[in-house]
């Protein structure tokens, strides 16, 4: 078992935070990505094979997200 002091735990806790925030960034951003695709898709009048394409991004992102999401999640320290 890993024994820490508080400042150590906070200093940690802190770091991961910090991780924490960018990934939130990142899944933010891709989100945004994801309204200006669909978005795209509802305002102008696409082709089977454009939809397709425009799903797969959406799809591709989603997948980013919730890989970004699992990865920073929990505070490995929190985990049980």
């Amino acid at each position: 078992m890993l024994v820490l002091s508080n400042e150590d735990y906070l200093t940690l806790k802190l770091e991961w935070t910090k991780l924490r925030i960018e990934k939130l960034d990142e899944i933010e951003a891709k989100l945004r990505k994801m309204k200006e695709l669909a978005e795209f898709a509802r305002d102008y009048k696409l082709s089977k094979k454009q939809i397709d394409l425009v799903n797969a991004k959406i799809h591709k992102f989603q997948q980013e997200i919730l890989d970004l999401d699992e990865q920073s999640r929990t505070f490995w320290l929190d985990a049980h």
